[in-house]
């Protein structure tokens, strides 16, 4: 894994003085953050991080825009309110129509928001997603991208305009699922990650129901899911595991209990 330091960012050890802790999880679609880092971002809502979500697309499956306009908009508000996510935006694309859109426009939305929001920590989906889709493949790229362009003031100059100056981000984190894991549920058709390539694992067991009340949101993609949780006990979801891909830090160390090591 890279762990390299834009040119145009100064490595900081800890946050400025004063400076609020902040993260930003960006995910392809609305139910993404249900379905992976749920745990994670009640966990720093309730330390009381700055926590915002993007999604790019209205839903993961393809239904009439009047249902998504609706009932997947509910759903999203819902999953928010059930984590304790204080902001969330939508980039309103439809599921598959990533493919179509220029990557550095996805990008300079992503720069702005980093800009505006100014979280020090950065949360995506590996590049395969939970199941190798697409929109996620897109969203990962672009989201890793932003990471470097933001601090550059080379890089979309037109936000100076708007009062938004360059800003580092100090780490970026792909939210993957451990082989070991995978292998021990028993489930195909999962993303999975070498053992060797986690750097960091949360333990979340103190918001297990807060993770249920967040999926529950997810009406449309929920109830299969959350039958399988409870049909197989052997089923562990106390953890969230990250692979720390990109820091700003001097210190790197090899293993983590929080995204925020190094900043607090």
């Amino acid at each position: 894994m890279s762990r390299t330091n834009s040119s145009s960012a100064v490595p900081r050890e800890h946050t400025l003085a004063g400076e609020r802790l902040a993260l930003l999880a960006v995910f392809a679609h609305p139910e993404d953050e249900s379905f992976g880092p749920a745990g994670t971002l009640a966990k720093y809502a309730g330390e009381g991080v700055d926590v915002s979500l993007v999604t790019a697309t209205r839903s993961s499956t393809a239904v009439e825009f009047s249902d998504e306009t609706g009932v997947r908009a509910r759903d999203r508000l819902c999953s928010c309110r059930a984590s304790g996510i204080r902001r969330a935006c939508l980039f309103d694309y439809h599921p598959g129509e990533l493919s179509q859109v220029a990557p550095e426009i996805i990008e300079e939305r992503l720069v702005r928001l980093i800009r505006e929001v100014r979280p020090q920590v950065i949360v995506t989906f590996g590049p395969e997603g939970l199941a190798g889709d697409s929109d996620n493949r897109i969203i990962n790229a672009a989201a890793t991208a932003a990471f470097h362009s933001a601090g550059n003031s080379t890089r979309f100059p037109h936000h100076f305009y708007d009062g938004l100056g360059a800003y580092a981000p100090q780490k970026l984190y792909y939210c993957v699922l451990p082989r070991s894991v995978i292998t021990r549920w028993g489930v195909r058709g999962l993303s999975a990650v070498p053992d060797d390539r986690i750097t960091t694992v949360l333990d979340v067991s103190s918001y297990s129901e807060t993770i249920k009340n967040a999926l529950y949101c997810q009406r449309h993609g929920a109830v299969d899911f959350i039958r399988w949780l409870t049909e197989n006990p052997d089923v562990e979801w106390n953890r969230e595991y990250y692979a720390l891909v990109e820091s700003r830090l001097n210190k790197k160390p090899r293993r983590e209990k929080d995204l925020f090591a190094g900043l607090r």
